[in-house]
């Protein structure tokens, strides 16, 4: 033993350092991982989470071992230098038309014929739709990885970093190229997944606890409870991911989500 902190935090939680794996990543930094019993791991990533402040050390449940990370290199970063705009509302813009859209289904086009007028109306319409506070039981983190994923996550990655939202950026991950909301087709850029998430922890601390190739879960210290405001962050949601409809539903649905502690996001 080395007594480094990721030493120090693998004898902590009992890893012996022979099972810690390690790869270099672009930024010339190291990623460490561990391989975790399945249903352990998010009691390890709260474990690990608690002691980051003395480790530097961001903890993520992942599928993916260090060694097999994949690092793409990011694309369209130049859209980090506009600074003119939040990118959740950038995205919701771009996409106004389909979102605006959407609440003509919201209990049958019978209840809404017509499209909603601005994003004012439409997160009125939701926040009439969605059932109320406890009428649904939220999924847990658990259930929600048991239910997206055929086999689950059993590795713990963590990586030195001052800004945890900033991890896409630094592991080229989530890839998203079929999410093309910008002029000329281009996909969503880690930095744009960076911003987003860097948005909804200054709101409302949420932190990526599950990271991989093409999905993130985040979890969340304090959601929003209003009905008026989760409706708002639901229509944020869909706009950062629209295939949410094929893995959770539509805007009612995604509605759900948003005033428990575990968001989940996934891209086709």
């Amino acid at each position: 033993m080395r007594g480094d902190p990721m030493d120090r935090l693998a004898a902590e939680l009992g890893v012996p350092a022979e099972q810690v794996r390690t790869a270099r990543i672009p930024g010339g930094g190291v990623l460490f991982g561990f391989r975790c019993e399945p249903g352990a791991c998010l009691d390890v990533w709260r474990r690990a989470r608690e002691r980051y402040g003395s480790t530097g050390l961001w903890p993520f449940v992942s599928h993916t071992s260090p060694s097999r990370w994949e690092w793409a290199g990011a694309a369209g970063d130049s859209r980090a230098d506009e600074g003119r705009q939040p990118i959740v509302e950038r995205l919701m813009e771009l996409q106004a038309n389909d979102l605006l859209t959407e609440a003509q289904w919201f209990r049958g086009p019978e209840a809404h014929p017509t499209p909603a007028r601005d994003f004012e109306d439409l997160a009125r319409r939701l926040a009439d739709s969605t059932p109320a506070a406890g009428a649904r039981a939220p999924r847990s983190a658990q259930s929600l990885l048991a239910t997206f994923f055929a086999e689950p996550p059993e590795w713990i990655c963590l990586v030195s970093t001052e800004d945890p939202s900033g991890l896409p950026e630094l592991l080229d991950a989530p890839f998203t190229p079929n999410h093309t909301p910008f002029p000329g087709g281009e996909g969503l850029s880690y930095w744009d997944h960076a911003s987003v998430l860097r948005a909804w922890h200054d709101r409302y601390g949420a932190e990526i606890c599950y990271l991989d190739t093409h999905e993130v879960m985040l979890s969340v210290e304090h959601p929003p409870a209003a009905p008026s405001e989760a409706a708002r962050v639901a229509i944020e949601h869909y706009a950062y991911c629209p295939d949410l409809d094929q893995v959770i539903g539509g805007l009612p649905e995604v509605a759900v989500q948003v005033p428990t502690r575990t968001w989940f996001f996934w891209w086709d």
